[in-house]
Order: structure tokens, then sequence, then C-alpha cells
């Protein structure tokens, strides 16, 4: 009965606000008018901060990395295989569009052409003699003096072809002859050197080195190569000693070594250019006698023609047969063409590759790397050094390298851009036109610019994707230049 009393009595405190019973403190007292408006005006200018420090943070721009880039650029090769007449044109040069920029050898297209274009006036010859036969003595007399001067043709074409081929097999076997005695040379001394100079060889050996005979003596070029292989055998006759004439005599050695390999190196380029010298005399000795016995199918035609009987389909044939030459015609005029490199647009010259009297095709400048570094010599470890030649094949001690094809000329077109890559959580805020800011640290130089394109083709890194931005500048500095990096912000 006490507790409930107790309890009332607290029940009573709490509801009149007064303090007393049991151990209860005194109830506060509800907030007055003032400190409720002290309280909401700490509370908007707490809010008021919140939203400037989002909005500061927010608005903060994130630089990305950008390059320097061309508005277009162009690798420009020939169309077909052949030698360089004349290249004119240099990096850093200014060239406008249709500008001649290399010619290559038309020979062959040339004869091509011309053979092509006697195919279609003695078929078209054909075709007026079916349409309209007026077989005269006169023009029997004329058809069998066209094809005995068309026998002639053939005959001298064939003549001339197989002297050609006779010729080139020579040629080349004797400039094989040359890469081979390089080779064989290279392997002598390049054995010598191990035998003499290797660990094994040098702790164990006490003869003297020679001195009748210098390693160093002779020349790189080809024509040398004997003299190169007689001064190896000399001085094979005795062995090295150890100590300063042991270094001497392997340092030596070493430098027979090395001009043994660019002797191999440049036999090999020769060869490779013979080869390819060769092969289009060959072709155009071929083209030579195709078109004579064109020639003299389309005279024979002519004088069956001028005594046979004319049907439709006979004329029809002959028509054919003449559209079809007339088509190899505009062929051989487009491949004769090619043998020009014209600017397609106006720019300026990036890069060169190769020089006149090359053979450059349609992969462009071969990059022939030399047998510059060779296993078991002091050359070892070397970065060897590099041809602008045709592939060849690697003779014994040569080393294969890195062979690749360069475009023969690279154009860069104008305005220069700037491509950035933005990071896919960014690209919600770029788009055709926004603003940017580029900052060239090479040149302490700023610019600005607008947004021109997004590549869609998205680029992948281990963690994260990127998109390309091109961005258009809205003034060009002369001293830009196309590869130089820059930071980019947008927006």
């Amino acid at each position: 009965m006490a507790k409930r009393i107790r309890a009332r009595g607290m029940n009573a405190a709490l509801a009149s606000g007064e303090a007393g019973v049991g151990e209860m403190t005194p109830a506060r007292s509800p907030l007055r008018p003032k400190q409720f408006g002290v309280a909401l005006a700490a509370a908007v200018v707490g809010s008021g901060l919140g939203m400037f420090t989002y909005h500061a943070v927010s608005a903060t721009t994130t630089a990305y990395s950008g390059l320097v880039s061309p508005t277009q650029t162009y690798y420009l090769n020939f169309a077909a295989d052949g030698t360089v007449l004349a290249l004119d044109i240099k990096p850093g040069q200014h060239v406008t569009k249709g500008q001649v920029l290399a010619t290559q050898d038309g020979s062959v297209a040339q004869a091509q052409l011309s053979a092509a274009q006697a195919a279609a006036t003695a078929d078209a010859a054909v075709v007026a003699a079916e349409q309209n036969p007026q077989a005269t003595a006169s023009t029997a007399a004329a058809d069998a003096l066209s094809v005995s001067q068309a026998q002639s043709a053939v005959s001298a074409a064939q003549n001339a072809l197989s002297v050609q081929q006779s010729a080139a097999q020579h040629t080349v076997s004797t400039q094989s002859s040359v890469v081979t005695s390089a080779q064989n040379a290279f392997q002598a001394d390049s054995s010598r050197y191990a035998t003499d100079c290797s660990s094994t060889a040098t702790s164990s050996t006490t003869t003297p080195p020679p001195t009748t005979a210098d390693p160093t003596e002779g020349s790189p070029s080809a024509s040398s190569t004997e003299s190169a292989a007689k001064s190896g055998a000399a001085t094979s006759a005795t062995s090295p000693a150890s100590g300063a004439q042991q270094e001497q005599y392997c340092a030596n050695l070493q430098s027979t070594i090395n001009r043994d390999s660019t002797t191999l190196s440049s036999a090999q380029a020769e060869l490779a250019n013979v080869q390819s010298s060769v092969q289009l005399e060959g072709q155009r000795d071929s083209s030579n006698l195709t078109s004579s016995q064109n020639v003299l199918t389309a005279a024979a035609a002519r004088q069956e023609a001028a005594t046979a009987p004319v049907t439709a389909a006979t004329i029809d044939q002959a028509k054919a047969q003449l559209a079809t030459a007339q088509a190899q015609v505009a062929t051989d005029q487009q491949a004769l063409q090619n043998t020009k490199i014209l600017a397609p647009s106006d720019g300026v010259i990036a890069e060169t590759a190769g020089a006149v009297g090359e053979v450059v095709g349609p992969s462009g400048v071969h990059g022939y790397q030399g047998p510059g570094e060779q296993s078991g010599t002091q050359s070892n470890g070397g970065s060897g050094f590099e041809l602008f030649v045709p592939q060849t094949g690697g003779g014994n001690g040569s080393s294969t390298g890195q062979n690749a094809y360069m475009p023969l000329m690279t154009l860069y077109t104008a305005p220069l851009t700037v491509v950035a890559q933005v990071p896919e959580t960014d690209m919600s805020s770029v788009h055709d036109g926004a603003t940017a800011s580029i900052s060239v640290t090479a040149l302490n130089l700023s610019v600005s610019g607008k947004v021109q394109n997004t590549e869609l083709a998205a680029v992948q890194s281990s963690s994260t994707t990127y998109y390309d931005v091109t961005i258009s500048l809205d003034s060009n500095d002369s001293r830009l230049m196309a590869g130089m990096s820059a930071q980019v912000t947008i927006g």
C-alpha cells in the first residue's frame, strides 16, 4: 500500500512540474521564444555552409592527360613494288593537295599500258573490218604484212627475254657468291674467336699472338671479303698468349668479326636489290613479249576476218574482246598513275623512310637489322644497325633482328587538335561544344578549346575504361607540335 502512495506522489509531482517527491530532479521548463529563434538560426547557417561546401567540391575540375595531334594522319606508300626514282620532300616540309611527293620507276607499267593499247587498237580494227567487210587485194596485202611484222616483233621480244633471263641468272649467281664468301669469312673469324678468346682458351694458352698478320686490316666492302678471309687464315696460324698481348689479339679479332658482320649485311642487301632489279627487268621484257603476241593475234584475226564470212556472233565476239582490251587499258593507265604519290591534302610531312634507288611497295619500306649482335663475341648486347632494304633470307651468322615495314612517308594535316583520355566516370559532363582548357607544360602555354567529338570505341586499361575526346583549339600557337603532352580540363 505504501508503494502505491509513493507512485501517486510522483505522478502528482510530475503533473505539477514541482520537485520534492522521492529523488526526482526538477523538471525543465519549456524553451522560451528567444532561445528557439537562436537554435533555428544556427540550423540555417549550418545548412548553408554544408551546401556551399558541396558546391565547392562538385565544382572542382579534374585534369586529364592529353596529346597534341593532327586532324588527320596519312601513311603514304606506292601501290605496287618498284624502284624509287625521286623523293621530292623532307620532314617538316609543307605540301599542297595534288603535289607530287615521290616517283617510282614506271617502265613496267608503261610497257604494260603500251601492250594493252596495242591490243585494243588491233581489236578495234577487227571489229571495224567485220562490221564493214571490204576484202580487196590491197587490204589483204596489208594484213599479210601486219602479220609478218607482228611475228618478227614476237621473235625479237622472245630473244630479248631469253637474254635478260640469262644475264639475270649470272648477276644473281655472282652476288650470291659474294654473300657466301662473306658468310664463310664471318664464320671462320667467329670460330677462331670462340677457340682463342673464350675463358677456357685464354687460360690454357702460352704461345704469343701473331705479329705478321693484323686482323684489323682490310676493307669492310663486299669486294674485299677474300682479303679479309686470307688475313683471318694467317692470324689463326698462331695461338694467342695471355696478358696484354692476348687482350690486344682478341680485340683485333673482334674488330675483324664486326667488319665481317657489316660486309655480310651489305652483301645480303645488295643481293636483295639485284634480285628486285632483275625481277623488274624480267617483268618489263615479259610485258613487251605479251604486247607483241597480242598484236600478232589481232593481226592474224584481222587477216582471217577479211576472208571469212562474217556472222553476228563473230561480230559480238570481236566487240567483247575489244571491251576487255579497253578495260585493260584503263587498269594499266591507273597503274601508271600510281607510280607517283600525290599529296591527298594540304599538310606537313612528318616523317620519311627509304631513299632513291630502293625497292618500295604497298607495305612500305622494310627496316632490316643487320647482324650487329653475334653470340659468343664481345659485340653481344650491341644495338646493331639498320638498312632500309627489302627482307632477305638471313644466311649463316646473321641475326634476323626485328624486321618491320614503315610507311614511305607520313603526312599530318592541320589544324592541330588535342586528344584527351577521359574515364567513364566523368563522361556525363562531356558533350560536343563543351569548353576546355589545355595546358602544354613543355611550352608553358595555356589555350582554350571546345570538345569536337568523342570516340565511341572505349580504351580498356587494367581497372578503368577511358574514351578518347578530341578538342579543337580556339587558336593554334606556331610552337605547338604533334606529339606534345598536355593537361586538359573540361567544363
